[in-house]
C-alpha cells in the first residue's frame, strides 16, 4: 500500500527564504513525501515576489480558514509570516515557525535590533507554535554572534544565512515528523512593533554613554530603511543612519 503524502502549507512573507525552501526541497526530493502549497499573508503589501513563487494570499486569522486548515493540511510552516497565528489555528493543526531570533530572547519584532541594544543572544529558532507569539517548544536553534561593528542589516544578513541552514537541516525531519522538542529554559522577553517604533523616535535630550548611543543608531541602521529620526523646529523628520568600519 502506498503511503499517503503529507500536505503542507508554507506561509511566508519572505521571498528569499521561500525560494531557498523550494530549492532545498527539490535537492532533498521532498516531493516524494509531501505536497506543498505556498501562501503569503494578507498583511503583505508587496506580494509580487511571493506570487512569482506560486504563493497565494491567505488570512490566517480568518475563522473559516482555521476550520478548513484542520482537514486540508497535515502541517503548516510559517517563515517570517507577518500575521500572528490565532489560537484556534495552532490548536487544530500542527504549526511550526522559522523565527529570526534565538528564543526565548527578544521574541517578537526585529530580534536583531534588540539584540544589539540589550546584548541578549541573537540567532534563529525552529519551534512548534502555541498561543503566544514566537513561543513554544523548540525543535532546533542556531546562535549567531553579534560583532561590535554590526548594524541591524549586517546582523540580519547573517541571521538569514543561519536560517537557511536551519531549513536545510530540518526540512525532511518536519515532513517525516522525525524530530524531538525541548522547553525553553525561561520565558525570556518580547518586543512589540510599538517598542520598535519608540526606539526609532530619537530623543536628543537623552543622556547615556557614547557606546549606548552608537548601539542604538547601529541597531536602527538597516540599509536604505528610514528608521531612526528626530524632528526639526518645523516638525520635519531628520533621518539618521550610522556606518562602522573596522580598521584593515
Amino acid at each position: 500500500m502506498i503511503a499517503k503524502k503529507m500536505v503542507i502549507l508554507v506561509v511566508s512573507d519572505n521571498p528569499e527564504l521561500t525560494k531557498f525552501f523550494q530549492e532545498e526541497g527539490e535537492l532533498q526530493n521532498s516531493s516524494e513525501f509531501a505536497v506543498f502549497e505556498y501562501a503569503y499573508s494578507e498583511a503583505n503589501k508587496n506580494p509580487d515576489l511571493m506570487e512569482n513563487l506560486g504563493a497565494k494570499a491567505v488570512d490566517v486569522k480568518d475563522p473559516q480558514f482555521c476550520i478548513r486548515a484542520k482537514d486540508e493540511y497535515n502541517l503548516i510552516i510559517s517563515i517570517h509570516c507577518k500575521q500572528i497565528f490565532p489560537i484556534n489555528l495552532v490548536c487544530s493543526v500542527t504549526c511550526v515557525n522559522f523565527h529570526p531570533g534565538l528564543n526565548p530572547y527578544n521574541r517578537g519584532w526585529f530580534p536583531q535590533v534588540f539584540s544589539i541594544i540589550n546584548k541578549m543572544p541573537a540567532g534563529v529558532t525552529l519551534h512548534v507554535m502555541d498561543a503566544e507569539v514566537d513561543h513554544g517548544v523548540i525543535i532546533d536553534q542556531r546562535e549567531v554572534f553579534a560583532e561590535i561593528t554590526d548594524t541591524s542589516l549586517d546582523l540580519y544578513n547573517r541571521v538569514i544565512e543561519a536560517e537557511k541552514s536551519l531549513i536545510k537541516s530540518n526540512l525532511l525531519k518536519l515532513i517525516n515528523q522525525d524530530y524531538s522538542v525541548r522547553d525553553t529554559e525561561c520565558e525570556g522577553n518580547y518586543n512589540s512593533i510599538s517598542d520598535f517604533k519608540e526606539l526609532c523616535r530619537l530623543d536628543l535630550s537623552t543622556k547615556g554613554t557614547l557606546g549606548s548611543h552608537i548601539d542604538l543608531l547601529r541597531s536602527l541602521s538597516h540599509g536604505e530603511f528610514k528608521n531612526a529620526y528626530f524632528t526639526d523646529e518645523a516638525g520635519k523628520k531628520i533621518y539618521v543612519r550610522i556606518a562602522l568600519e573596522r580598521e584593515k
